[in-house]
């Protein structure tokens, strides 16, 4: 199916892809650079294909994500350090632990936050090592179906300055306590709790490490913010991985049929998304539908608002009273978001007039959300009644 998105964004994705050998450049680089900003994918762009006034901007980009890379290695090896230190059993995710198999050089991965997975027992003793070197927790955040705790952050003063790559952002560190919400998802991953009995020091398992990959990509597009950075990095591993036959053998080996078909749904985005090659896992009928006629409603949904992607959940979900669960938290949610403004400011440094921005930010993005699922309430039933 051919996505329905402005053409400049349908140009930069056909550049994105590992299959395309014929590219046709964007008729509008500022749209297309601003959708590149707001989905991780800047860096992972062939300059090449640039026109020279991009190539500048994108070593720029380069440049400043670079010394963003080195501090947060130093930060990543400071917190690890004191984890060690005070006996915290820890795992590193994502982020740095996915070089080089998801992605080949690590300056080009735009990334905002360090994340480590904790056993229960040690989540409680990692936070309090974070909060004794200055991190804090968004309490704000606390209410929200997350797998770890509140992101906690060094309260540095940093402001917004339109620069996603601005160095000196401090990172987030999110300190996760389980691998998959079963809870909330409504959909079992057996054999999860296994990625951390096969770790080998402090990174998991390699095919764990796509495992979480991908079920990280799944819980990010069945909650309606999928985040396309992830997908091109499983999309690069699946591309490395395609001919290693004992890799995929001991994949299939280790993880439960109903474990490999979650991972499946992200393994599908990527070969639909950048080209990937296909993993033979089969999907149920209804997803195997949602695929051929929604597959990039997500990315639509940039620019068309749409919730097609509770279809594909409830292909998922075989209990009625689960998929009744889905449906209410999808349409009627009841949470209001986290903060927008001055996250990162210390509350002796706000001001009256910060407070106020603060607030009337924070109260026109709450009235934008209000209105995003207003719009899509009834064609999203519209949608369910004719399943």
């Amino acid at each position: 199916m051919t996505p329905r998105l402005p053409q400049p964004i349908r140009a930069v994705l056909e550049m994105l892809r590992l299959d395309q050998t014929e590219r046709q450049q964007p008729q509008d680089w500022n749209e297309a650079l601003d959708f590149l900003d707001r989905t991780q994918l800047t860096l992972a762009l062939p300059a090449e294909m640039a026109p020279p006034e991009v190539r500048r901007r994108l070593e720029r980009n380069l440049a400043d994500n670079t010394e963003r890379l080195r501090r947060l290695r130093e930060a990543s090896a400071e917190i690890a350090g004191r984890f060690e230190a005070a006996g915290v059993e820890f795992v590193a995710l994502k982020g740095l632990s996915h070089f080089p198999d998801f992605v080949a050089d690590l300056r080009r991965r735009v990334q905002y936050d360090l994340d480590f997975y904790c056993p229960p027992a040690s989540a409680g003793p990692a936070r309090d090592v974070l909060l004794a070197l200055g991190y804090e927790p968004i309490t704000e955040l606390a209410a929200f179906p997350m797998d770890h705790l509140p992101p906690m952050v060094r309260k540095t003063g940093w402001r917004w300055r339109g620069n996603y790559f601005d160095p000196e952002l401090p990172p987030a560190v999110d300190l996760h306590f389980r691998f998959w919400d079963e809870r909330t998802e409504r959909l079992a991953a057996p054999g999860v709790e296994r990625f951390w009995e096969r770790r080998t020091g402090h990174e998991l398992d390699l095919g764990d490490r796509l495992g979480y990959a991908a079920l990280h990509a799944v819980r990010h597009l069945l909650r309606g913010s999928l985040g396309l950075a992830h997908v091109h990095e499983i999309a690069r591993f699946l591309a490395g991985r395609k001919i290693d036959a004992a890799f995929w053998s001991r994949w299939r080996e280790l993880n439960s049929p109903e474990l490999r078909r979650l991972e499946a749904v992200a393994f599908r985005l990527a070969e639909h998304y950048f080209g990937a090659p296909p993993v033979d896992v089969t999907l149920p009928p209804e997803a195997e539908a949602w695929f051929r006629r929604y597959a990039w409603s997500p990315v639509e949904a940039l620019y068309r608002p749409n919730k097609h992607e509770l279809y594909l959940h409830l292909s998922l979900v075989t209990a009625r009273r689960d998929r009744w669960a889905v449906v209410r938290r999808r349409l009627l949610p009841v949470g209001l978001p986290g903060p927008v403004e001055a996250v990162h400011t210390p509350e002796q440094q706000m001001t009256a007039g910060l407070r106020l921005r603060k607030w009337a930010k924070y109260w026109g993005f709450v009235a934008g959300r209000i209105l995003h699922h207003a719009r899509v309430l009834f064609p999203t039933l519209w949608g369910l009644a004719r399943r």
